[in-house]
Order: C-alpha cells, then structure tokens, then sequence
C-alpha cells in the first residue's frame, strides 16, 4: 500500500493555488472546462471557495460526536467578482491550516480520525484537481505533481468511496485490483465485493488480481476522479473493475 509522502501540504496548496490563479483572468471565466463539460472556470473557482469556507469553518469548530457540519450555502457571485470570492476564501483557509496544525482536532465527514490534517490533504487535493480543469480550459495542463496525486489516491479510498460518493452503484463489482504509480513507486490494492471496496496493506499473495493500471500517479488520480479515461494507463484484466473505483 502507498504511505503518505507529503507532511506540508500547506506548501502543496500554495503552489497549486498559485498556477490555478496564474491561469484564471475576467476573460477565461466563462470557457467550459472539458475535464468537466458541465462547469465553466468560474463555476469551478466558485465550487473551490466553498470548500475553503467548509475547511475553514471545520477547523475552527470544536468536534462532537453528534456534530454535523454541513456544508455552507454555495458561493455566489459574476464576472469579475468570482476571482475576488476565490482570492477571500484562498486567503482564510490558508490562515486557518497554519494556525490549526496537522494534529488539531477538528470535524470530518469521513470515517476517517478526527484530525486538522483531513482538511489540509482535502484542499490541497482539491485544488490540485482543479488546477488541472482550469489548465485544460485555457490549454495549458502540466500533470498534478506525483506526491499529491498519490494523496488524491489515498484520499478516493479511505474517505470518498466509504461515503458512497461513487460514479455508479456496481453491485455485482468482485475482484482483486492492483493500482501501481510508478513515478511515485506507490501501490494500492483494492478487494471489491458484494458492492463494497476495501483497502488492503497486502493481498494474499496467493490471490490473482483480476484487474491492475500502471502509469503516473497524476494519470491514475485523474482517471479515478473521472477526468481522464483509465485508458491512459497500461491496463490489463477487467477495466470494469476500474470503472467502479471511480468517484464524483
């Protein structure tokens, strides 16, 4: 199984929040992302701010069991007001993450410990990926670096997929699954059965895979989150089974 390669993710988000906003001005707003057909970059910068806000608003509220911390209303704002949204939200989830350490408590909504570091992989993640949809839109995409990628990975297995955030139910999905990124020199093996989906440390090692994708870790991260085709990896067995790992 991969381990986690990234203890600042506040430089992550930092540096990926820098090439998103280097790609976005009042005159890309408006363009369609084609990674995601339904979003425009406005649309998409929007979406970000939001999760800021929610990051934010869990890092400062002391977590109870019987807590939910919805998230809040979705931004609003036109034209040129967006970047500016964007650049308010950006600036407090930034001042939030470097006063609530890794290992402050804070509020989840995946089965995963209650810990300030979900929030901190959770927006550099996001907005790693949404770096890339913002580049694609304006035709100039450079890969999501190879250890935040293996997050983005790590993050589809042990909080969305537990949570049911699935492209698709696949109920009869059964088998073993190998995903190896090999820039990253990380491997997760996955067991799919009767609907569910398991991470596992190490498979018997008599059990056959019944499906496996090689290829960088941005290609396998961007292929889960739906952006890219798994195609783009070196696939071999039942892509079906890749098919079901993918995530909203």
């Amino acid at each position: 199984m991969a381990k986690l390669r990234i203890t600042d993710y506040l430089t992550e988000l930092k540096t990926e929040a820098a090439g998103l906003r280097s790609a976005c001005g009042p005159g890309v707003l408006d363009r369609v992302a084609p990674s995601r057909p339904d979003s425009t970059v406005g649309g998409i910068l929007l979406e970000l701010a939001r999760e800021y806000r929610w990051a934010v608003e869990a890092l400062f509220t002391r977590p109870a069991e019987d807590q939910d911390l919805p998230q809040p209303p979705p931004a609003t704002a036109q034209g040129a007001a967006i970047l500016d949204v964007f650049d308010q939200s950006l600036a407090a989830v930034l001042d939030a993450i470097e006063a609530r350490g890794a290992d402050s408590p804070a509020w989840t909504w995946a089965p995963v410990e209650w810990r300030a570091e979900f929030w901190h992989r959770r927006v550099a993640v996001a907005t790693g990926m949404a770096r890339w949809d913002v580049q694609m839109a304006v035709g100039a995409t450079a890969p999501v670096p190879a250890a935040l990628a293996s997050e983005a990975i790590t993050e589809v297995f042990e909080a969305f997929l537990p949570v049911g955030a699935r492209r698709g139910a696949h109920p009869e999905a059964s088998g073993l699954v190998q995903l190896f990124a090999q820039d990253a020199d990380a491997t997760w093996f996955v067991r799919l059965r009767g609907g569910r989906v398991a991470l596992l440390d190490q498979p018997d090692s008599r059990t056959e895979l019944q499906a496996r994708a090689a290829g960088s870790a941005s290609d396998i991260a961007l292929a889960l989150w739906g952006r890219l085709p798994f195609g783009i990896c070196d696939v071999a067995g039942d892509e079906g089974l890749l098919q079901a790992l993918r995530v909203e």
